[in-house]
């Protein structure tokens, strides 16, 4: 049990590689005691979608171009079926799962307060706001430079972490009147605008609104926060206070599919990686082109299409939907969404934690590969094989 709280802990944290360490001695832990002999006994066909997925990984190797490439990808994934094997055979009660939700908060909590002091300490220090990352310069208090303390702590994918965590501090802290839940609930706001991811800040105001609507029973100043905190959203995007520099570049915006540098934009850079990838997908519509040469072939696709700057810098589809069509094609994007949704309907209740997990994660579908990088991937696997699992009865 330990393990899987050292799990849920590593998940948000910037020591993340440590998530194989945790993972490799559940299985070694599974495979001493016999647990594999439990599985016959659970009947629920639930419980075995998300290594159904992970099937197609394994059958791309059939088809694949880059052999290496396709077993790195099932390298990568294999927490699909590693995670859901630990929890079809260990039942947990209520008590161990909001345990290993307070640990992730409290996780996600300390690692962004360590990212915050270690950002102030360094501007004191060098009397300097500004730090060169890669080739680009940043705030040492925003984005990239917030997140710098922790090699590859993605802004966006910290930003999911704490959306989810706000959650959890609603559902379990502020629900049960705990006096220290509003400072939380601030600190992590904060540092969401912080992040200055724009999917973040759009899945943050979504899913404030969600929280105040459900609050909504026939009470008036119900009625007045939901108007506010609307206007306070369309405040914030026209005058945009933090500076946010793709909502600047944003409302310049020209629906154009280029990324020619005079005219590239959000939006046009977007298109071209969502336009690239469909038309991969149209090469194999029912297979895909398998996860392995997935990259290499839009890299290509965009050589040819002169998106140079696309090319480049080897960006992905930033879409995780048009990522598995792609990869995986039609086959693999049907399964994904059986995944993900047949348990909705089938066993959850619509304010579940569940429901508020599948929000939060489709919002950040849209405009990320939230599952091609090894923080997603973990994250995903841990709490959607555990807010479904079966609970013991204590």
């Amino acid at each position: 049990m330990y393990l899987l709280y050292g799990l849920a802990f590593l998940i948000p944290s910037g020591f993340y590689n440590f998530e194989g360490v945790i993972i490799a001695l559940l299985m070694i832990i599974w495979l001493v005691t016999k647990q594999f002999k439990l599985i016959t006994k659970r009947t629920s066909l639930d419980a075995f979608l998300l290594p159904s997925f992970f099937l197609l990984y394994i059958l791309s190797l059939l088809y694949t171009d880059n052999f290496s490439n396709g077993i790195k990808q099932i390298t990568m994934h294999l927490s699909y079926i590693l995670i859901p094997l630990v929890f079809i055979t260990n039942m947990i009660d209520e008590k161990v799962k909001e345990r290993i939700l307070m640990v992730f908060l409290s996780s996600t909590l300390l690692f962004l307060a360590i990212a915050d002091v270690y950002a102030i300490i360094d501007i004191l220090r060098t009397e300097s706001y500004i730090v060169r990352i890669a080739t680009g310069d940043y705030y040492k208090f925003l984005s990239y430079g917030l997140t710098r303390i922790f090699t590859d702590w993605h802004p966006t994918i910290v930003s999911l972490f704490l959306i989810f965590s706000l959650v959890i501090t609603v559902k379990y802290l502020f629900n049960d009147k705990k006096q220290y839940a509003i400072p939380i609930l601030i600190f992590i706001v904060l540092n969401i605008f912080l992040l200055k991811s724009l999917i973040g800040i759009l899945c943050l105001l979504m899913v404030i609104s969600i929280f105040l609507l459900s609050l909504i029973n026939k009470n008036t100043y119900k009625f007045a926060l939901v108007f506010i905190t609307l206007g306070l959203a369309i405040a914030f995007y026209v005058f945009n206070p933090f500076k946010v520099d793709k909502i600047q570049r944003f409302k310049k915006t020209n629906i154009e599919i280029t990324d020619d540098e005079d005219r590239r934009n959000v939006l046009s850079i977007r298109l071209v990686k969502w336009s690239s990838t469909l038309n991969l997908f149209k090469e194999n519509i029912l297979l895909g082109v398998s996860p392995g040469d997935l990259k290499q072939n839009l890299i290509t696709e965009y050589t040819e299409n002169g998106f140079y700057f696309a090319a480049e810098k080897k960006f992905g589809p930033h879409n995780q939907f048009l990522q598995i069509l792609a990869a995986l094609g039609i086959i693999g994007l049907l399964v994904f969404l059986t995944v993900i949704f047949l348990p909705y309907f089938k066993l959850v209740e619509i304010n579940s934690l569940y429901s508020w997990f599948l929000l939060i994660i489709l919002i950040f579908f849209l405009t990320e590969d939230v599952l091609e990088r090894q923080q997603g991937i973990v994250f995903f696997s841990f709490f959607y094989t555990m807010l479904l699992s079966q609970t013991k009865k204590l």
